[in-house]
């Protein structure tokens, strides 16, 4: 029996709040408040996709060792000092991909990062690309919740009453 393919996704995560007018304006306020957010949108589409899925923070300008997370099910890595996410997700993809096991693809709208990952055997995806998925998601996520809301509840069970007369005791202690 052959081995079902993992499916990474590798998200820059900076890259991606960028992207995304909102969440880059939250940045200017609070970058802990756009990094919530954007793993909260990450952990939704993880809810519904195949992929594990894997968010970048670069922490180039901490002074901290790599630091990693997880938040709902998505994996949060802050880079340690002096490493880009770029050069974790460089990293990440050559010691982990194997064409025959794995399938990473890499988030990001950099274009020299994109060539340097698709080198590397990585498939790419956009930072634009990946909001409209998530909002696909988003909508897949709200159209499901809403049918079964929608949905008539189950009618009774038809119990016989000598049945019902002894979970009532039960129920009353006597």
């Amino acid at each position: 029996m052959m081995k079902k393919k993992s499916r990474i996704l590798l998200v820059d995560g900076y890259n991606l709040i960028g992207a995304d007018r909102e969440l880059s304006s939250e940045s200017k306020v609070s970058l802990e408040g756009a990094r919530e957010q954007l793993l909260s949108h990450l952990a939704e589409y993880g809810a519904t996709s195949t992929y594990d899925i894997t968010c970048v923070f670069d922490a180039y300008m901490v002074n901290s060792t790599e630091t990693i997370l997880d938040y709902y099910g998505i994996t949060v890595v802050y880079t340690k000092e002096k490493e880009t996410a770029d050069e974790y997700i460089e990293r990440f993809v050559q010691q982990n991909y194997n064409k025959h096991l794995t399938e990473i693809t890499v988030v990001t709208s950099d274009y020299s990062e994109q060539k340097t990952i698709f080198g590397l055997g990585a498939l790419r995806k956009s930072s634009r690309e990946m909001w409209e998925s998530l909002r696909f998601s988003k909508n897949k996520i709200r159209k499901k919740i809403s049918g079964d809301l929608s949905q008539k509840p189950r009618q009774r069970l038809n119990v016989d009453q000598q049945v019902l007369a002894k979970l009532e005791k039960l129920r009353r202690g006597t």
